[in-house]
């Protein structure tokens, strides 16, 4: 009797997340990026933590991060998920004793794109960054594997 309620339960929180999925995607261009406006400073702590303690570029520590106004909605072509791409510009610095100590360029100013993805407990950041390129330009470099979203 528990394992059949266990199961139950199981099958219950699966088609519970399947529905979520189903209706998730649904949601217009619009919606989607008011709900990241209204996590936004959340999500902006959360990819500044994860992007920073991910080591790249190598020998360079995070500093700063500027968020910029550009945004640009992709959906997998292969999962269907929902990916948002953010315009920023990152400061660094070099790490003591590191091979970009020297280095002048690490002071400047680089362009780069944050990325989150839709999940069915809302946006979230893995950290990864698209550097030297804006939202478009990452979009064409892209369009393989990604697609504007919503379809067209």
């Amino acid at each position: 009797m528990l394992f059949l309620t266990r199961l139950f339960i199981a099958m219950k929180i699966s088609l519970f997340e399947k529905l979520l999925r189903l209706i998730r995607p649904r949601l217009t261009p619009s919606g989607l990026l008011n709900a990241f406006q209204q996590e936004h400073p959340a999500l902006e702590e959360q990819f500044f933590q994860r992007a920073r303690t991910a080591g790249i570029p190598r020998g360079l520590r995070w500093v700063h991060c500027d968020w910029l106004p550009e945004k640009k909605l992709l959906q997998d072509k292969t999962t269907g998920q929902i990916c948002l791409l953010v315009s920023i510009n990152i400061s660094f610095e070099a790490i003591e004793g590191g091979d970009m100590e020297d280095v002048a360029a690490v002071s400047l100013i680089r362009d780069a794109c944050a990325v989150f993805q839709m999940t069915a407990s809302g946006w979230q950041a893995s950290g990864r960054t698209l550097f030297n390129m804006n939202p478009a330009e990452a979009m064409q470099k892209l369009g393989g594997s990604y697609a504007p979203y919503p379809p067209r």
